[in-house]
């Protein structure tokens, strides 16, 4: 099977899991409660859409325990990452996400995040993800040394997922 009906086949899986909101608790507690985590003061993370994790209490818990969240935004074929505080702007992109407006007085380099919890259509249990195609998060942490931690409900789970040899295998799988 191929990238895109991979992608076709396990968005699918993804809309029909019931249950999400009990299973996202159960990876908020093990995201919260994992020393990458705990060890991490800048913490680079999506909000969620509505078949994904729910990421909206990792922010807010994070914001609350003083560490700073960074949300993406993409910029031309980049992604960049700023400082979000609780009640700031935030707009629909082109692809359905929220994301931060460019205000560079709030722009993170790379070289301070510590951890970035990475979104997913699937993931395998050696760190394999197939993400939504255009490789921002791939070129983002390539040649970086920040930790990453996968986010997914278990039905996104495969043994295999399809890569190539620009796609980046994360540190970390969590799921319920």
């Amino acid at each position: 099977m191929n990238k895109k009906e991979f992608r076709k086949k396990y968005i699918e899986i993804r809309h029909n899991i019931v249950d999400k909101d009990k299973k996202s608790k159960v990876i908020f507690e093990k995201v919260i409660n994992s020393y990458v985590y705990k060890s991490s003061n800048v913490i680079a993370i999506y909000k969620s859409l509505n078949s994904e994790v729910d990421t909206n209490s990792l922010i807010e818990y994070s914001l609350n325990n003083k560490k700073i969240v960074l949300l993406p935004k993409v910029v031309g074929s980049d992604i960049k990452f700023f400082k979000y505080d609780l009640g700031d702007l935030l707009i629909k992109s082109n692809f359905g996400v929220l994301e931060p407006v460019e205000d560079y007085n709030k722009y993170y380099e790379k070289e301070k995040i510590d951890l970035v919890i990475v979104p997913g259509i699937s993931f395998s249990r050696d760190g394999s993800r197939l993400g939504f195609g255009k490789g921002y998060y791939d070129r983002f942490l390539s040649e970086s040394n920040i930790e990453t931690i996968g986010i997914c409900f278990k039905e996104q789970i495969s043994d295999v997922v399809p890569t190539d040899e620009n796609d980046y295998k994360l540190d970390i799988v969590i799921s319920d």
